[in-house]
């Protein structure tokens, strides 16, 4: 059953030390948000979506966890009433902007549940002789870059999809050190771009970060996520790979929910020029890769699953 996430403040810090209770790598909204609730569909649908969950007892056996921000109309006489009312949404905005994603990891259904018995399919090629032994998964929006089709004056890249029937124009930043980054890791390990972004957007993304497909072996979207509570998360079972050399990287710890022990969170990165995390993991991934089992270092490193028992 999947339950409301608990509020946390602090973000992870820049380092790549275990991280505490009060250093947890945030989980911002990726979305594109629009005044109307009712006009965010394709513009929520297009980007990767926030976590979504509900904070009322009679829905948390619903196992759909969305914040519902209720405007009750209350009669104009009754001014306590609509004063109850809107210090009860203003508190279900600050969810929006603050919760825990440990809390959602812990709530999760067991996942045999979830799969119920169906065989999960493998979507990847098998590997070759010549590919590298470890493979890294990196998600996309927040963590390589950062995307809005709100004008960027900075932006490194731009280009247009057509979503839905409508035309979007996407702007680009690209994370500091995103080149570099890449160039380094495709020469160690089997490199997966694994996202909840629709294809029709990423791909095209892609192709402009990755034109000649030597950096990125290959790209996953939202159709190969595993949809629970309403969110997507990355099952890293259909890669196909031996669990033991995969790894993860992703600035949504919910994301890799049924696998932590692979997973690596990192900062959300939207605009800071000075940002160097992608630099930060350089060494932990060139320890990793040499492991028997990367799990055992991964969990022991960055604890995680002290989070996940600790929340609530």
């Amino acid at each position: 059953m999947c339950s409301p996430l608990r509020t946390v403040s602090s973000p992870m810090g820049r380092d790549h030390k275990r991280p505490s209770p009060d250093r947890l790598p945030p989980v911002l909204p990726k979305t594109l948000y629009t005044e109307d609730e009712d006009n965010m569909t394709k513009n929520d649908e297009l980007f990767s979506p926030t976590l979504k969950f509900k904070d009322d007892e009679d829905t948390k056996k619903e196992c759909v966890l969305k914040v519902q921000d209720q405007k009750e109309e209350q009669p104009q006489q009754q001014k306590q009433q609509e004063e109850e009312v809107q210090h009860d949404n203003e508190e279900k905005e600050e969810l929006l902007d603050e919760f825990n994603p440990f809390f959602f990891i812990k709530s999760l259904p067991p996942y045999k549940d979830v799969i119920n018995n169906r065989v999960v399919p493998i979507l990847l090629p098998k590997r070759t002789r010549r590919s590298h032994p470890v493979t890294l998964v990196l998600d996309l929006d927040e963590t390589l870059v950062h995307c809005s089709i709100d004008p960027i004056e900075d932006a490194d890249l731009q280009f247009e999809v057509n979503f839905g029937g409508l035309m979007y124009h996407v702007y680009v930043r690209k994370r500091p050190h995103l080149q570099k980054f890449l160039e380094v890791v495709s020469k160690q390990f089997e490199v997966i771009v694994f996202t909840a972004s629709q294809q029709v957007y990423a791909e095209k993304l892609l192709n402009l970060i990755d034109p000649t497909r030597k950096l990125i072996k290959h790209r996953l979207y939202r159709d190969s996520c595993l949809e629970v509570c309403d969110n997507f998360l990355k099952d890293l079972n259909v890669l196909g790979r031996d669990l033991s050399k995969t790894i993860i990287v992703d600035n949504s710890p919910h994301a890799f929910g049924y696998q932590i022990s692979n997973g690596i969170p990192i900062e959300s990165w939207f605009e800071d020029k000075k940002d160097v995390e992608l630099l930060n993991l350089l060494p932990v991934l060139d320890v990793l890769k040499g492991k028997d089992d990367v799990r055992q270092f991964i969990r022991e490193y960055y604890q995680l699953h002290k989070l996940v028992e600790g929340a609530g």
